[in-house]
C-alpha cells in the first residue's frame, strides 16, 4: 500500500507536472534562429576559402563596408534585430516560468570590450543604414511585437529596457559584455554584472547557440541568461512538501523494519565490502584499515563518555547497572570484518610495495582461483642495498638471539626508509633490498626522492650509532671475544635504474621483488664499501639524479669501475661521515606511545612534511646537529687535495696523483706538500679508505697506468 501510494503521490512534487519546462523548447530553437540570423550578417558574408581564416568583417570596424554587399548586409543586420527584439519580447515577461534576464557576446579574437559593447548595441545606422528608427521611435518596437490577439501575451519593455538595448552594452561579465533586459535592473550606467549581483547560481540557466563551428563561436559567442526563480521557489516549496510527506511515509514504514537488522547485519556487511574494494583499488591501502578502524573505535568510545559524562547521577547509576552484568561478546560480523582487515594488513605487509599488482589483479578476478604468477612490469626506482658487517660472526655468538639482533637492526632501517618516501623490499638475513619508485614521478619529484633516499641512508647511519639498545652489543663479551671494539655497522650501496617488478617463484611459494642488472649494481656497490674502507657507495647515475645543492656539499667522487656484471664505468661517489663522533643516547627516556596507529599517524605526518614545497633536503642536512658532528673530522683542504688527485688518477698521471694522494689526510699540516719522501711505506698512507684504495691499485704497475688506460678500472673484488 505504501508503494502504490507513493507511486501516485510522488509526481505531484514535480514541477514538470505543472508543465514548467514546457518552454525549454522555445527558448534552445530561438537561440540558434538568432544566432543563425547574426551569421548570417556578419560571419558568413565575408568568409571564402581564401580567407577562411581571417576575421569577420564586423570584427574590423564599426561600420558597414560602402561596396556593393552593403544593401544585403543592411537587411541581414535588419533581420538579425528583429528576430532578436522578438525573442525579447516573448520571453522577458509573461506566462513563462523562466523569463529572459541578460544577453551577452563575447569573441576571443577581438578583446576590447569597448569595441563589442558598440558592435552588438541595437538601432545603429552605420550597421542598419535605412533599416534605423530614430531614436525618439524605439516605442515602434512594442506595435510590431506586441498584440492583444496573438495567443501568446507579449508584454511592451520598459523604457529602461529599451534605451539599454539601443545604448552601448557595458555589464562585463567574465568575457561576456551584455545587458540586463528585465525590468528589475533600472541602473543603465553601471558595469556590474547584475545577473551575478542579483541571481543565486541555481536561479541562473543559460542558453548558448550550438549550430556554430570553432571558427565561428572563437570570433563571436553569444548568451543568453534566463532567471529561473518562479520554478526554484515552486520546486522549493514542492521539495519542502515532498520532504515532509516522505519523512511521514519513511515513518510509518520503518516501524515494521527491526534496527537490529542494520546494525548487526547490514552495516557491517557494507563495511566489509567497502574495505575489501578499498584493498582491491589500492592493495598498500590495507594497512591503513587498522588505524581507521581505530580511530572509528576512539570516537565512538569518546561519545558514549560524554554521553555518560551528561547524565544525572541517577540515569549513571542505571545505565551502570544495566550493563553490570552485561558481557559483551563479539558478533560474528565484528569477528569476519576484523579478520579482513587483518588479512588486508598481513598482504600488503607480506607482499609490500612490489606486490601491489599481485594482490589487486587476483581481488579484481572473479574466480576463487589464486593466480600468484602475474607477469612482471618494468619500473624506474632508487634500489638501495644494506648489509650487516660481521654477520656470521654474530650470529655464531648470538645463535637463537640473532633474530632479536637483526629485528633491532630491521626496525630501525625500515623506519628511517618508511619516513623519506621509501619502501622495505626483501630481507635476506644479513641484507636488506630497499626500493623507491621513480614511475611516473615527475622530473621535480624524482629528485627529491633521490635526495630523500641519500638522506634516510645518512639517518640510518646516525641511528644505529646512537641507538641505546644496539649499543650494549659492544660490550657483548662473547662479540669482544671475536672482534675487538664491536660495534654494529653497515654497509650500503645506491643505484638508480629499470628493474622488473613482480612475482618470483612458483605457484607453491613466491616472493614480489625486483629482477634487474641494477639490482645488481646495487648489491656490489655494498659489496665494495669494505674495500674502499667507506660506509657507502653511490653510481653516479644516482648522484645526477640528486639536486645539485646536495651533490657538491656531501659527495665526493673517488674511484672510476666497472662492477661485476656490467660493462658500464660507473663513477663511484661516497658521503664522508665520521660516525665515531656520534654519541650514544643518554637524554631521559620520553614516554612514547605504545600505541601502533598512534605511531602510525604520526610518522605520516613527519612524511607530509618532508614534501612541502619549503622542505629542502639539503638545507635539512646542513640543520642537523648529528650530519654536523660527523662532517666535523673533515677538513675542506682534504677534499680539494683528493679531487686534484684523482683527476691525475683518471688522466694517468699517477706519479703526480701519487704525491698528492701521500698529503690526503682528513686534518692536512699546511706544509703537508713540501718534501714529500721518496718512498712512503703503506702504514705511512693516510687513514682515508679511498685514498688507500687508489694507492694499492696503482702500486700493482708501480705508479705507472698501462699503456691502454681507458681512465676507469675493474672492480674486480665481488
Amino acid at each position: 500500500i505504501l508503494v502504490l501510494v507513493m507511486l501516485f503521490v510522488m509526481p505531484l512534487f514535480s514541477t514538470t507536472t505543472y508543465g514548467f519546462n514546457e518552454f525549454r523548447t522555445s527558448g534552445d530553437i530561438g537561440v540558434e534562429l538568432i544566432y543563425d540570423r547574426f551569421r548570417q550578417w556578419c560571419l558568413r558574408s565575408n568568409r571564402s576559402d581564401a580567407g577562411a581564416r581571417e576575421p569577420p568583417w564586423c570584427l574590423q570596424g564599426l561600420g558597414t563596408p560602402s561596396d556593393e554587399l552593403a544593401e544585403g548586409r543592411y537587411a541581414e543586420r535588419a533581420w538579425y534585430e528583429e528576430y532578436l527584439l522578438s525573442y525579447i519580447y516573448h520571453h522577458h515577461l509573461g506566462d513563462f516560468a523562466w523569463r529572459l534576464y541578460w544577453i551577452g557576446f563575447k569573441s576571443n579574437s577581438h578583446t576590447q570590450a569597448g569595441y563589442l559593447s558598440e558592435l552588438v548595441r541595437l538601432n545603429q545606422e552605420r550597421f542598419l543604414g535605412p533599416y534605423v528608427l530614430p531614436a525618439h521611435r524605439l516605442s515602434d518596437w512594442d506595435s510590431t511585437f506586441v498584440d492583444e490577439g496573438w495567443q501568446t501575451t507579449n508584454t511592451p519593455l520598459p523604457d529602461v529596457v529599451r534605451n539599454k538595448l539601443a545604448s552601448p552594452w557595458i555589464e562585463r561579465c567574465g568575457n561576456f559584455v551584455g545587458v540586463a533586459v528585465s525590468a528589475e535592473v533600472e541602473d543603465d550606467a553601471s558595469t556590474l554584472c547584475s545577473y551575478e549581483e542579483e541571481l543565486r547560481c541555481s536561479e541562473q540557466w543559460v542558453y548558448v547557440p550550438l549550430t556554430n563551428s570553432k571558427w565561428e563561436s572563437d570570433h563571436v559567442s553569444m548568451m543568453f541568461l534566463f532567471d529561473s526563480r518562479g520554478t526554484t521557489q515552486l520546486g522549493a516549496g514542492l521539495s519542502i512538501l515532498q520532504t515532509i510527506f516522505i519523512c511521514f511515509a519513511v515513518g510509518i514504514g520503518a516501524m515494521s523494519f527491526s534496527s537490529d537488522a542494520n546494525q548487526l547485519l547490514l552495516n557491517p556487511i557494507e563495511r566489509m565490502i567497502s574495505k575489501m574494494e578499498a584493498i582491491k583499488d589500492n592493495p598498500l591501502y590495507a594497512m591503513k584499515l587498522g588505524d581507521i578502524e581505530f580511530r572509528r573505535e576512539e570516537i565512538e568510545n569518546a561519545r558514549r563518555k560524554e554521553q555518560l559524562a551528561r547524565m544525572s547521577r541517577c540515569m549513571k547509576l542505571l545505565y551502570k547497572g544495566y550493563n553490570f552484568k552485561k558481557v559483551k561478546e563479539p558478533m560474528e560480523t565484528v569477528i569476519l570484518e576484523k579478520t579482513i582487515i587483518k588479512l588486508g594488513g598481513l598482504l600488503a605487509l607480506g607482499f609490500g610495495e612490489a606486490g601491489a599488482e599481485i594482490i589487486g589483479q587476483n581481488m579484481r578476478g572473479g574466480t576463487a582461483g589464486v593466480n600468484a604468477m602475474v607477469p612482471g612490469q618494468k619500473v624506474d626506482a632508487i634500489i638501495g642495498f644494506c648489509n650487516i658487517r660481521n654477520f656470521t660472526d654474530a650470529t655464531e655468538v648470538l645463535k637463537e638471539k640473532v633474530m632479536v639482533f637483526v629485528n633491532q637492526i630491521g626496525e630501525i632501517v625500515h623506519g628511517c626508509v618508511d619516513d623519506y618516501h621509501g619502501a622495505p623490499n626483501k630481507n635476506i638475513g644479513d641484507c636488506f633490498l630497499l626500493v623507491w619508485r621513480l614511475s611516473g614521478a615527475t622530473g621535480e619529484r624524482q629528485r627529491k626522492l633521490a635526495d630523500l633516499a641519500v638522506t634516510s641512508f645518512i639517518r640510518m647511519l646516525a641511528e644505529i650509532n646512537k641507538s641505546r639498545v644496539l649499543a650494549q652489543y659492544r660490550e657483548h663479551p662473547g662479540l669482544l671475544q671475536r672482534i675487538p671494539k664491536y660495534r654494529v655497522q653497515l654497509g650500503f650501496g645506491l643505484h638508480c635504474g629499470w628493474a622488473i617488478e613482480g612475482a618470483i617463484g612458483s605457484e607453491l611459494k613466491i616472493d614480489a621483488s625486483y629482477l634487474s642488472p641494477n639490482v645488481n649494481v646495487s648489491s656490489r656497490l655494498e659489496a665494495a664499501t669494505e674495500q674502499f674502507g667507506v660506509w657507502i657507495l653511490i653510481s653516479h647515475f644516482m648522484v645526477n639524479l640528486c639536486s645539485s645543492e646536495l651533490m657538491t656539499r656531501y659527495c665526493r667522487l673517488i674511484d672510476h669501475v666497472t662492477v661485476k656484471g656490467s660493462k658500464q664505468p660507473i663513477r663511484l661517489y661516497t658521503i664522508d661521515l665520521d660516525f665515531l663522533q656520534l654519541k650514544v643516547e643518554t637524554d631521559p627516556v620520553v614516554e612514547i606511545t605504545k600505541n601502533r596507529f598512534k605511531i602510525r599517524q604520526l610518522r605520516e605526518v613527519r612524511k607530509n612534511e618532508k614534501w612541502a614545497e619549503e622542505f629542502t633536503v639539503a638545507e635539512g642536512l646542513d640543520k642537523d646537529k648529528d650530519v654536523s658532528a660527523m662532517r666535523s673530522s673533515y677538513d675542506g683542504e682534504f677534499f680539494l687535495r683528493f679531487a686534484m688527485a684523482f683527476r691525475n688518477y683518471e688522466a694517468g698521471e699517477w706519479l703526480v696523483a701519487r704525491d698528492t694522494l701521500y698529503t690526503c689526510h682528513y686534518v692536512p699540516d699546511d706544509d703537508s706538500t713540501v718534501d714529500i719522501p721518496t718512498t712512503v711505506t703503506e702504514e705511512e698512507w693516510p687513514a682515508d679508505g679511498p685514498t688507500r684504495a687508489l694507492l694499492r691499485f696503482m702500486r700493482q704497475t708501480h705508479f705507472h697506468p698501462p699503456s691502454d688506460w681507458p681512465g676507469h678500472r675493474e672492480l674486480t673484488e665481488k
